[in-house]
């Protein structure tokens, strides 16, 4: 019996913990992002170099992740078990939570401002749908709830891919990927970060397609990359013994450039640049050298460090898809309760930082009760 990947049980409880004070973070960057949940007086952009780091790895390394351990499963499980598992597990708790919890989250961003008191009259004209336009409403949105919705869109792609191809469900000869494998990936996220601007022209926008799918145009094909990229990894015995391990010396320099250039070009750049153009062109390529040394950096590093667990290590790590799941509920309780007081935003951070990860923990342990979170404490083992 092969013995669980413990480091990839900590990085998810790393990034996920992390999302947490990310996203409040979000309430205090500078260039605020104006259809962000609540909005602090005060900006800092000091916030907002962190944020940028930050925003970049986080879910290309759930996709991963979640891409890793899909494959696996596919090839234990028979189909129907599968989707039995991956309903009860992400399809269920994503139609809840489009359902039930995004609305409430949502109410906030029209109740901070002043907007709307009353729920009905949010839910009726701003939420679900928009009176002048007659389509979605103008804070129509899935909070975290659309990763759910989009891992179930992959889980079909890939159970089609190895129903089409009964082959691609088993692991092939041990690889360790050449340099140019990961300049490809590099030149990927590069042209998909330039064109999907250049046509957008905002790389957050956020779009709905249906009432059950929100995406991202400018990050989700980036999403369905690194979730095939941990397809790839599990095929290739990747963190295997003798398998390939991404080597912490050789992508934590790049990291730690990368981390010093992002936000100088996104925060500073505009100011040495002749155009538009040029700008968009350094954005995307700090972009892109970011997201791959990020992503690789890490793997590597929890490889290295934190391939182990322990009672806390193991107890976080079986709480946290649920406090993924429950977080948005409560994280701008605090923050929108510190609006009105003049303090330092990042003391108003810390607050609310340490405000809502003990009640997002206490929930997401409640949850664990619930059958959809159960099977999420085999992460103690």
């Amino acid at each position: 019996m092969k013995q669980r990947l413990f480091f990839l049980d900590n990085l998810k409880t790393f990034v996920v913990n992390l999302m947490i004070i990310f996203h409040i973070g979000l309430c205090y960057i500078a260039g605020p992002l104006t259809w962000w949940y609540v909005l602090n007086p005060d900006l800092r952009v000091e916030m907002t170099y962190w944020i940028l780091i930050t925003d970049m790895f986080i879910m290309p390394m759930m996709f991963y992740i979640s891409g890793y351990f899909c494959i696996k499963s596919l090839a234990k499980k028979t189909g129907s078990a599968f989707w039995k598992d991956k309903w009860m597990r992400i399809g269920l708790p994503w139609i809840a939570g489009i359902l039930i919890f995004a609305p409430i989250a949502s109410y906030l961003i029209p109740y901070s401002r002043g907007l709307c008191n009353d729920f009905v009259t949010y839910l009726l004209n701003f939420y679900l749908f928009n009176p002048e336009t007659g389509g979605f409403g103008v804070y129509y949105n899935h909070v975290p709830y659309w990763y759910l919705g989009v891992l179930m869109v992959l889980y079909g792609a890939l159970y089609f891919i190895c129903k089409a191809k009964a082959s691609f469900v088993q692991q092939v000869s041990f690889n360790k990927p050449k340099w140019w494998f990961f300049l490809l990936i590099i030149i990927f996220s590069f042209t998909n970060s330039t064109v999907i601007d250049m046509i957008t022209g905002d790389e957050y926008l956020w779009i709905p397609i249906s009432y059950l799918f929100v995406i991202q145009p400018s990050r989700i094909f980036l999403y369905v990359l690194y979730f095939f990229l941990g397809v790839y990894a599990w095929k290739h015995h990747w963190f295997e013994t003798g398998g390939y391990v991404p080597s912490v010396g050789k992508w934590t320099p790049l990291l730690i450039v990368s981390c010093i250039i992002l936000p100088w070009s996104f925060c500073h750049s505009p100011a040495y640049v002749s155009s538009p153009l040029e700008f968009l062109l350094l954005i995307s390529a700090t972009h892109a050298l970011l997201l791959t040394s990020s992503v690789f950096g890490m793997l590597g590093i929890f490889y290295k460090f934190f391939n182990f667990t322990n009672s806390i290590l193991g107890d976080l790590a079986s709480n946290s898809y649920p406090m993924y799941y429950c977080h948005i509920l409560f994280v701008f309780l605090p923050v929108l309760y510190l609006v009105p007081y003049e303090m330092n935003p990042f003391l108003k951070w810390f607050l609310s930082c340490i405000v809502s990860w003990p009640i997002t923990y206490i929930v997401g342990k409640l949850l664990l009760k619930l059958p959809f979170f159960s099977t999420s404490k085999k992460a103690k083992i």
